[in-house]
Order: structure tokens, then sequence, then C-alpha cells
């Protein structure tokens, strides 16, 4: 009996609670019907509140003034309060840039939404049914979709529950037959400019010669992906989670390393999640964009991408940005200061210091923020700068001189952080790139008379 069936769908997904408040969304058609009628029949079982809403979206004139008042009439019969309101979705499509089915199922959303909010409803129940659900596979099939896409229509979202979902539209006539109610038709169901009329209309009995089944194995399908989508979004949002470094502000800062160790099967939901996170939705993200990104995940220089909606995404400094501001360029850090040896000069400019003294041997250390040179490559005052266009040296190891700029990439030193690294130098010479390399020219070997330690702190 499609009663139990309508219970069932409802226990499994945890859609209703004793005592909601819930806002149905009723067109006139078979499915918001028998919705509304089912809801009314189990209204005192979970103790609801119902409250129909229509929406009038003026595509159809006359014919939606009829719509309307049988909505009205319907809500009357079973004593529920109603709302009714009406939106010109082909002048908001054309505002818009949209289809009409787009800025319909937009305006009806909105709709649903504000009467909840006026009446302080916890639950939108809409009449999508399991025709529906493999109607909308098949089209995200055709334009190109992931799992998340191709588990279609989901049962629950929010606010919005789906009680229908689980139901044929061959069994909800059937009901609607038995309340001898007849729904109003909406002819441009059947018209073939949309393309859910065409998947419903021409594809699917295509489909039926080669399988009569073709729609119960679909919905199979669906359920199937709809499972493993769940894993992999579970997965993900932990994973997400471990490289997390901020989100405030609707900006979401990522670990680039720690996504970067992300096998790349899940690391694709993980960016998805993350930009659902900042954007709200999905709406408009493509493979391409998911794909432009990971493409540039090992790039070590800034970068940056538009997606849809006005969400940026930036790579740069070892972190991955997604915020709806677009980043903006830092100023290069200059400095140059001089200094003495023995001595020691702060550089406010990176918060960094740069000592230099005088010893009689080497000292054993692991650290590459310590550095010993031949004394006699450096005259009596020492000059500590940031990085210069045309600089270039002899890096410890190698005989001939390199760019400075050139040893910065390969040592995987962000663009951000290169005017960070401080250049000590000498007579005009480059003696030690501070934390990373001393000037091969410099170092110490058993010919050098006085050692001088570098250090930065």
């Amino acid at each position: 009996m499609i009663k139990n069936e309508f219970i069932e769908t409802i226990k499994e997904y945890k859609m209703l609670s004793p005592n909601d408040k819930v806002v149905v969304g009723v067109s006139g058609g078979a499915d918001s019907i028998a919705l509304m009628h089912l809801l009314h029949e189990i209204k005192n079982e979970y103790n609801l509140s119902l409250h129909i809403a229509h929406l009038n979206h003026m595509l159809r004139r006359g014919e939606a003034e009829v719509d309307m008042r049988f909505v009205q009439g319907l809500a009357h019969n079973l004593k529920l309060p109603i709302t009714v309101e009406s939106f010109d979705v082909g002048a908001y499509a054309a505002q818009e840039k949209l289809g009409i089915e787009e800025a319909a199922r937009k305006a009806r959303y909105a709709f649903f939404e504000r009467v909840a909010n006026q009446i302080k409803a916890n639950k939108i129940a809409v009449g999508h049914n399991a025709d529906d659900n493999v109607e909308t596979f098949l089209m995200r099939l055709l334009r190109g979709s992931g799992i998340k896409g191709l588990c279609g229509i989901p049962p629950v979202r929010g606010k919005i529950i789906r009680p229908l979902i689980k139901l044929w539209r061959k069994e909800i006539e059937g009901y609607i037959n038995l309340l001898k109610l007849v729904p109003r038709l909406d002819h441009t169901n059947y018209e073939s400019k949309y393309m859910r009329n065409r998947v419903r209309l021409k594809l699917i009995p295509q489909l039926k010669v080669y399988n009569l089944n073709i729609k119960e194995i679909i919905h199979q399908t669906i359920l199937l992906l709809t499972e493993d989508a769940s894993y992999l979004e579970l997965k993900a949002e932990s994973l997400l989670s471990l490289a997390i470094v901020s989100f405030q502000e609707n900006q979401l800062k990522l670990d680039l390393n720690k996504l970067r160790e992300i096998e790349p099967a899940i690391l694709n939901h993980c960016l998805r999640r993350g930009i659902e996170k900042v954007k709200g939705n999905l709406l408009g993200l493509s493979y391409c964009h998911i794909q432009d990104i990971l493409d540039k995940l090992d790039k070590d220089s800034n970068w940056e991408l538009h997606l849809p909606d006005g969400i940026f995404v930036s790579g740069g400094g070892g972190q991955l940005v997604i915020s709806p501001d677009k980043p903006q360029k830092t100023k290069r850090k200059k400095y140059f200061q001089a200094f003495s040896i023995p001595g020691e000069v702060k550089i406010e400019q990176i918060d960094k210091i740069i000592r230099v003294s005088l010893i009689d041997k080497v000292e054993k250390f692991d650290d590459a923020n310590i550095a010993f040179v031949d004394g006699s490559k450096m005259l009596a005052n020492v000059i500590v700068r940031s990085r210069e266009t045309g600089d270039r040296f002899v890096p410890y190891g190698l005989k001939g001189s390199k760019k400075l700029q050139d040893f910065l990439v390969d040592a995987k030193i962000p663009l951000e952080e290169r005017d960070s690294v401080p250049i000590v130098e000498s007579g005009g010479r480059i003696i030690w790139v501070a934390g990373l390399r001393v000037d091969d020219r410099a170092k110490v070997t058993e010919k050098t008379k006085k050692i001088v330690k570098l250090e930065l702190i």
C-alpha cells in the first residue's frame, strides 16, 4: 500500500519528527496532491502542523489562475492554511539569463523558504518521485557529471524533504484515482523544448527497447551510487578537516602539503567539499574547474582561478585559499641594512635577526640557520638585504654560478616568501643565502685562518 511505502521512506531518511511544522509545496499536479493527502493522513500520528504553499509562475496565464484556485480548494477541503503568491518567472529568467526550468526552480524554492521563515516551519516537503529521480540521473549523465550528481535527487537536503522519492508515478496516479481527484495537467510537461520532457517522452521509451525494466535498474544504480558517495563524502570530510588551516569570514585556508598527500581519487572530493563550504553549493562547478585546481596544486609560484558565482581559489605560501574575495597581491618586502663584524642587525620587515661573530673553530651544527664562512672573504662591513633582480652566486658544492631566482625556485621557496630570505653580502658579493646555502667561494677550508659564524634568528 502506498501509505506504508510513504511512511517507510520517511523513517528510512528520518524526514519527520513529532511536532514538526511542514510547508507543503503544492502545484496542483498528481505528485503534489498525493504528497499533501498522504501527509494529511499521517498528520495526527506525527502531530504535524501542515501549511500549503502554491506559487503561480505566471507562465500559463489563464490556466495558472485555475491551478491556483484548484489548490486553494484542496487546502480548504482539508482545512489546511495556505499561502499563495505570483511571480513572473519569464521576466526573471530573462533578467538573470537563466533557462525557464532553472528560473522556475529557483523562484519556487525561494518562495518555499520565505513561507517557512514566515510561519517558522522547520521542514519543506516537495513532491519529487522515483521517475523524477531516474530522469534527473539521465539528464546529468548526458550533460556530464561526477558520482555526486549521478546520485540523483537527494531525499533530504537541509529543510527540504521528499517523501515520494521511492514511489513511482504510476503508484501515485493510482492513489489519486482512489481519492477520486482529477489533478491539474500542465501542458508544458509535453513540450519537447525542455530537456526533462525529451528524456521522459523520448529517451526512456527508447531505452526500454533494450530493457523493459530500465527505470528500475537506473533507480537501483542511483541507490548504490548514493551509498558509495556517502562513504566518499565522509572520507573527504575527514581528510579535509586535517588540511584546514583556518575557516573564518567565509574564507577557507588549506595546507597545500597536506592536500598533496591525499590520494587523487579522494582529493577531488575534498576540493569540492571545500568549495561547497565557502560557496554554499556546487551549482555551476564542473569537472574542468576541479581539474584546473588539481593541475596547479604542485606549482610553487602564486596562482589563482576564478570559479562560478564569484569564488576564487588561489595557491601560494604553502596554502590553498578558497574565498569569495579576489586574492590581494602582496607588496615586496624591501630592506637593506649594514652592520659590522662582530655584530647583529634586526630586520623589521621580516622580524628576523642576523648575527655575525668570530670563532676559533667550526662547531658541529645540524641547523640550516647557522653557517660558517672564511673571514678573509668578508670586509669589515656586512650588508643584509632582500633579493634583487640579477642576483647570482655560486651555491656551495657547485663550480659555476647560478641565478638566485633559479636557486630559490629549485629550493621550492614560494614566490611570496622569497623576499623574506635574507641575503648576506660583503664587498658586492653574496656570502650567504640565509637559511639555505653559503657561497662556495666563501666556504671554510684548511687554509682558513679567521672563521666567521653567521646565524639567522
